[in-house]
């Protein structure tokens, strides 16, 4: 039993490991494709010629950053979610904020940039290319319940020939009273009535976002924050750059593209042109990992053309992402979008963490407290286990009885291994016992913890959630003292409460139920601190939610252990 034990806790640690390394490699479920709108380019029934190559020269002399403060202009909307500043320099925005979520004591920012980088850019060919940096002409109105923000601009595009075509380009936001989607219409017209002369290395445009999103990180580390690229054509996939690279280029249509932080996103909703995406990760303007994402639009074959793109800016929230699969519950009433496919999921435990969840989110309309609702979820679990935690229980009891007669067999037949074996397998056999009853129902246990680790992780009701006391937020780890800028090796600088807690009821539970032989063997004693030892490193960091549920499955553990104990003791007694 102690060397079957030894191997059921190393397969438990492999186990766990493998879990804590697949949260941050996810496969995703297929969903279906369904773009938004269909882009439409304008055409004239005849062109008079073909366009004029473009002096790219003179169209890099617009892309200037430097700021006239006689021509800058800001402007500034709210929504019931979004405040917004825009910039008519460019027609970009400049900062994003959601009104209902924050950082720390202020307004969380999307737009995350440590220099005069905005997004909404749009760049003269490919995403390589320098941005329009023009002076926009600025409006904001309504219409119907809409708020619109329109930046237009006329401009001669010169031809390596000497001639110049007027261009008229707009860019215009729209947004709706309580929803986190953004409508951008970007209409070019060529006021020659002729095509548009724009093609950069195969494209006309590119319109970019990044190069962070929020909230403010100090640092990406795959568990506390972390950045992917997905992407949604007939099934949602991750895509990342190739080794030495730091772009990665997606060449087919799209149902929409997002980059994804822990708890929030920006998920760009082409209209069905066939553009090039682009994620780039490449540092910059202070961060070591940029995360920009971009469409390159192809050349424009007409003489005018009004492409449309939303994108989704905010929480990760199933409730929010879901909205926007039924035209009655957004503003702008699309169907089958399909969000909330951005959302993180243990694979091949998806369809469990979706029923803890639900679990969690019920024990939470109860007591409107996430800490007492992952309390009540671990009850619940332990309720549900109990047939099988009892029968590895009294396997381990019969076990204990076993043990003298155990031993006896392995002093008598020391020398012949074989002869032992049978002789233990008959012993089994006589008694009713089997060996690995009191381990393989614990490791049933273990898809249950990784699904709640996920859960816990990135459950998005759970970040700020207070629980009492210290605990303030489920969803990041705890701290009862912080005692930066100095630093401990795998500690970092915050004394933390909750995983020495842990530790101590995982090595009194390992206590409790140790067998008589088992606790005078020196091997199991090493195991029996070594391994909590091993877990109070892995998850120092880990999130308070997941820490309180492990530590109170401990204590429960205890009390179930400590009953049974002293039922088996009245039985002998008896």
């Amino acid at each position: 039993m102690e060397k079957n034990t030894i191997y059921a806790i190393i397969l438990s640690i492999i186990i766990i490991s493998l879990g804590f390394y697949i949260q941050t490699v996810l496969f995703p479920p297929p969903v279906p494709e369904r773009p938004i709108e269909t882009g439409r380019d304008i055409s004239q029934e005849q062109m008079m010629r073909d366009p004029a190559n473009v002096n790219l020269t003179a169209v890099s002399a617009m892309t200037s950053r430097e700021i006239d403060p006689d021509l800058y202009r800001e402007v500034r909307l709210e929504t019931e979610v979004f405040e917004v500043v825009f910039s008519n320099l460019g027609g970009t925005i400049k900062s994003l904020r959601l009104r209902n979520h924050f950082d720390g004591d202020e307004m969380l920012e999307m737009i995350n940039t440590n220099s005069d980088m905005v997004a909404f850019n749009i760049y003269m060919g490919d995403f390589t290319a320098d941005p329009l940096n023009v002076y926009f002409d600025t409006r904001v109105f309504t219409q119907g319940i809409s708020t619109i923000t329109e930046f237009t601009k006329d401009i001669e595009i010169p031809s390596i020939t000497g001639e110049s075509t007027p261009l008229f380009i707009m860019k215009r936001y729209i947004f709706k009273p309580s929803d986190y989607m953004i409508e951008l219409q970007i209409q070019i017209i060529n006021r020659n009535n002729q095509m548009i002369p724009l093609d950069n290395n195969g494209f006309a445009y590119t319109l970019g976002f990044g190069p962070q999103i929020g909230p403010r990180f100090e640092r990406i580390d795959g568990r506390r924050e972390f950045r992917r690229f997905l992407i949604n054509t007939d099934r949602r996939r991750e895509v990342s750059p190739a080794r030495n690279e730091t772009e990665v280029k997606v060449h087919e249509r799209i149902n929409w593209a997002a980059i994804s932080g822990r708890y929030f996103a920006v998920i760009g909703i082409p209209d069905h042109t066939l553009y090039t995406t682009v994620f780039s990760n490449r540092a910059i303007d202070g961060f070591e990992e940029g995360s920009r994402l971009f469409f390159s639009r192809p050349v424009i074959r007409s003489s005018a053309t009004l492409d449309t793109f939303r994108f989704f800016i905010g929480p990760k929230s199933a409730e929010i992402l879901r909205s926007h699969n039924h035209p009655d519950r957004n503003g702008f009433r699309t169907s089958d979008l399909n969000l909330e496919r951005i959302l993180d999921t243990i694979p091949m435990l998806g369809w469990l963490q979706e029923i803890l969840k639900v679990l969690l989110d019920f024990f939470y309309g109860i007591v409107p407290n996430y800490g007492v609702a992952i309390i009540m979820v671990t009850i619940f679990v332990r309720l549900l286990m109990f047939p099988l935690t009892h029968k590895a229980f009294k396997a381990s009891s019969k076990m204990a009885a076993l043990s003298p007669k155990m031993q006896e067999l392995r002093e008598k037949y020391k020398g012949n291994p074989q002869k032992m074996n049978q002789e233990m397998s008959n012993l089994y056999r006589t008694a009713g016992v089997n060996p690995l009853g009191g381990c393989l129902p614990l490791l049933l246990q273990m898809p249950i913890f990784i699904a709640l680790y996920g859960l816990l992780s990135t459950h998005f009701e759970l970040r700020g959630a207070a629980f009492m006391l210290w605990i303030t937020d489920l969803s990041a780890p705890d701290s009862i003292y912080n005692f930066a800028p100095a630093s401990i090796p795998l500690i970092g600088s915050d004394i933390r409460m909750l995983p020495i807690l842990m530790v101590v009821t995982q090595i009194f539970s390992t206590k409790v139920m140790q067998t008589p032989a088992s606790a005078n063997n020196a091997q199991m004693k090493l195991m029996m601190y070594m391994l909590p030892a091993i877990f109070l490193f892995i998850l120092y960091d880990a999130p308070s939610g997941l820490l309180l549920y492990w530590t109170m499955t401990n204590f429960l553990t205890i009390i179930q252990q400590i009953i049974v104990n002293r039922v088996v003791k009245r039985k002998k007694s008896a």
